[in-house]
């Protein structure tokens, strides 16, 4: 029984700190109304992708730099509080520069200040590779990280994660995937992608493969809208079977100094990538995990596969 406690105690109180952490942003709406308005973030750094990508591991990495803060995980609290996909008739994730209204202009400055206390803002949030020209307006001097990976990895960890409920789960929605099998119902996983209605009856490895094109034809499409200098491109592939090199060239991209902690950090990728991770990354997994249910969707990977440069 001692032991026990030893170990739930801490766990309680880690929940309790996370807990006090996600919802202090909250403050920012009412404090936005009566104090003067904040200014944007400066140059604050997105990280992009599809979602199972190796975004987490990316934030992670960049957050390991000194003078870097975010809310280490992802911020639907911010994007979220004025764009529930419930409040628009369950439509998508996706956001355009029309969007941004100034009442939640000034929320979402207010709870990075907040939440970032004077470093420079760092995020990741899956469903924001669908929300480029959205974020362009909120902050017009944002880099871009995205990160790419290959369609069958990808759509093969996106499977995993679906099954691995409640975990994922993302939203409730007014109608039910009909063709999940025992995953049928009204939960819904990761980003909410546009016409994701006429999946309802469609497999598991199609809403994933549908997740995987709809995630990175919007990252290419909101590329043609960004200075060169403020995007810059990594992969999963490069960054897990080189990663202290690779990591080395993105942080001399952003402009951040590549201390000995970092290069620590990313040599361990290969052995504890993340904390999102289910599995620890190997060539072909989705061979042996997924391998016939993927092959059926390749065919939909394919064209935007090449437009990534695989």
């Amino acid at each position: 029984m001692k032991e026990l406690a030893r170990r739930l105690i801490p766990f309680r109180l880690r929940r309790w700190v996370w807990s006090v952490r996600r919802s202090a942003p909250r403050a920012a709406r009412p404090l936005s109304v009566v104090l003067p308005r904040a200014d944007p973030p400066p140059r604050p750094i997105l990280v992009l992708g599809c979602p199972r990508s190796g975004t987490s591991a990316l934030l992670d990495l960049l957050l390991a730099s000194p003078g870097l803060g975010g809310i280490h995980n992802e911020g639907h609290i911010l994007w979220d509080e004025f764009h529930h996909p419930r409040d628009r008739g369950w439509d998508s994730d996706a956001l355009g520069r029309a969007d941004v209204g100034e009442r939640e202009r000034a929320y979402i400055y207010r709870a990075i200040r907040i939440f970032a206390s004077g470093e420079r803002f760092t995020d990741k949030t899956a469903e924001n590779v669908l929300r480029i020209p959205y974020l362009q307006e909120l902050f017009g001097d944002a880099t871009f990280v995205f990160i790419r990976r290959r369609g069958a990895d990808t759509v093969n960890s996106l499977m995993e994660a679906w099954k691995a409920r409640p975990r994922f789960v993302k939203y409730r929605l007014p109608e039910p995937l009909q063709g999940l099998g025992e995953l049928s119902g009204n939960e819904w996983s990761f980003s909410l992608i546009p016409g994701w209605r006429e999946l309802r009856d469609a497999p598991l490895e199609e809403v994933c493969a549908r997740q995987y094109v709809a995630s990175n034809e919007a990252a290419l499409a909101g590329r043609e809208g960004v200075e060169p200098e403020r995007w810059v491109e990594v992969s999963y592939e490069e960054l897990f079977a080189d990663p202290v090199p690779t990591a080395e060239r993105l942080f001399e991209e952003l402009g951040l100094t590549f201390e000995e902690a970092i290069r620590a950090h990313a040599a361990d990728f290969a052995r504890n990538p993340s904390s999102t991770a289910l599995t620890a990354p190997r060539p072909d997994k989705w061979r042996e995990q997924n391998g016939a249910a993927i092959e059926r969707i390749l065919p939909l990977l394919e064209p935007v596969e090449r437009r990534l440069g695989y």
